[in-house]
């Protein structure tokens, strides 16, 4: 029997927070559990997790929202004990979340390793971002995994889960969708089968389009999340957007301005949250924003590529109460940044940092990557410098925020090496000197064991992905697992798969 973990706490004080943009059904069967690994204030800022649970409503599954904290046991919706569910179903973004759903099961009384789990217990589903890129990951921790877009794949999930009479019945069935990995029949006796696809929605107009509520308790605000676009068209050398997440689509933009007209009739909203790799590339952007100023809406933007900000996009945010902006330089130094696929210069960086602080914006967020492929400590130096040199010329306060660079699959880089813990320090030690000089600048480095079992993770084999599942802690699982030797091992389980 399955533990109580959670202590008597209610997410009633959420629950008056959240304001309702659409008509969600209530009910239903199947009870099930949807888990996003991180803070409630994440997760609702997440699209995709609105997507799918809007989706589990609409085909008759009793599903409610769970989050990793403040109460990590209860039910957003009702309050409702974890132990209750039978179906749960996570929803995984990127490497780093794994463990916290391994820690989540273990804690929650459900084992962590699918082979673990016999007639009886829970089934374990999985979709996400990560699905896209190395879906491996997920194989030992779960019964099943929708591949890519997974909105479309939820009718026959649906079917799936009602008709199966068992355990393994339920995930015969799943098996027969080319998007859906079972890796107890596709990784241990799937010859013969099909291929598995990553699932890609070619007309992303048929997908929801924006968030089911809104709520001041999430890390945008009282902002309504609206898609414009998935995929890329820039083709940066690290980035998995390009290729992973291609083709690149946009939704018409009437389609969008129907979507925020229908949604402020029913609530009230601050802002827009334009979700999209890049807003400029939008090919409506500019009559989008105009909508947004004549309903006196304010808009934010997650981060913006330097060489294509406008007057138009700046004044858009100013005039919707936001006074700081982030852009990612990625490095100081403009030959290294145009390796990696920004052809931009620290001279354009200056100019849109300039016209921003003359539009009202008083602050900045930059972000930066040690360890690129041919860098040098000069390299390292450039980006104390160039953020000196912003400091100096445009006396806005700074957030530098710098990680270690992971090469990840997929990506044009995905052969290039990690720097590895010991440089990464050093590196690191060298920066934050020379940003001592940086007046009113911030500097933030992301964790390098963070960064370690990233890099683990992203090119997890079955048999790490076993490891992870088991608990192993990020320490043993890092010096157990080295992606170096287990990268072509990767690709040859995705390419057995049809990946």
């Amino acid at each position: 029997m399955r533990a109580r973990t959670t202590r008597w706490e209610s997410w009633e004080a959420y629950r008056r927070h959240e304001s309702a943009t659409v008509d969600i059904p209530g009910g239903g069967d199947l009870p099930s559990a949807l888990f996003f690994p991180d803070d409630y204030s994440v997760g609702m800022a997440n699209l995709g997790y609105h997507y799918i649970f809007r989706g589990l409503r609409e085909q008759g599954i009793a599903v409610e929202r769970f989050f990793n904290t403040p109460i990590p046991y209860r039910s957003v919706d009702r309050d409702t004990l974890f132990e209750r569910f039978s179906l749960i179903l996570a929803s995984v973004s990127y490497e780093g979340s794994l463990p916290v759903l391994v820690k989540w099961l273990s804690e929650g009384g459900v084992s962590p390793l699918r082979t673990d789990r016999g007639e009886g217990s829970p089934l374990v589903g999985a979709g996400g971002a990560v699905t896209y890129i190395n879906p491996l990951i997920l194989t030992g921790v779960c019964d099943f995994i929708l591949l890519g877009d997974g909105l479309p794949l939820l009718p026959f999930l649906a079917e799936a889960l009602r008709n199966g009479v068992s355990r393994r019945d339920t995930l015969r069935r799943l098996a027969e969708h080319p998007s859906i990995l079972v890796p107890q029949i596709h990784l241990e006796s799937g010859h013969g089968l099909p291929p598995r696809a990553v699932n890609k929605e070619e007309d992303i107009s048929r997908a929801y389009g924006y968030g089911n509520w809104i709520t001041k308790k999430t890390a945008f605000g009282n902002t309504l999340l609206v898609e414009l676009q998935r995929g890329c068209r820039l083709g940066c050398r690290y980035c998995t957007l390009p290729s992973c997440f291609s083709p690149f689509r946009q939704r018409g933009v009437e389609s969008v301005i129907s979507d925020i007209r229908r949604a402020a009739a029913r609530t009230r909203f601050e802002q827009v949250g334009l979700i999209t790799p890049e807003a400029s590339d939008y090919r409506g952007l500019r009559d989008l924003l105009g909508e947004l100023e004549s309903m006196d809406k304010g808009v934010s933007f997650a981060s913006l590529r330097v060489d294509f900000l406008t007057q138009d996009i700046i004044r858009a945010m100013v005039r919707g109460g936001r006074h700081s902006i982030t852009i990612a330089p990625e490095t100081g130094d403009d030959e290294l940044r145009a390796s990696c696929g920004k052809s931009f210069s620290n001279d354009t960086i200056l100019e849109a940092l300039s016209a921003a602080k003359s539009e009202g914006v008083r602050k900045a967020k930059l972000y930066f990557m040690i360890g690129l492929p041919g860098e040098s400590e000069e390299h390292v130096l450039a980006i104390a410098a160039l953020c000196e040199r912003i400091r100096r010329e445009t006396e806005l306060g700074l957030t530098i925020t710098v990680a270690p660079f992971v090469p990840k699959p997929g990506t044009a880089w995905q052969g290039a090496p990690f720097a590895g813990a010991a440089e990464l320090k050093s590196k690191y030690a060298l920066l934050a000197k020379a940003c001592k000089s940086v007046s009113r600048g911030v500097l933030q480095g992301v964790s390098i064991k963070e960064a370690e079992l990233e890099y683990t993770l992203a090119w997890a084999t079955v048999s790490t992905a076993i490891r992870a599942a088991e608990g192993k802690s990020a320490k043993n699982l890092i010096g157990e697992a080295d992606p170096e030797d287990t990268r072509e091992e990767m690709r040859k389980e995705l390419r057995a798969l049809g990946l």
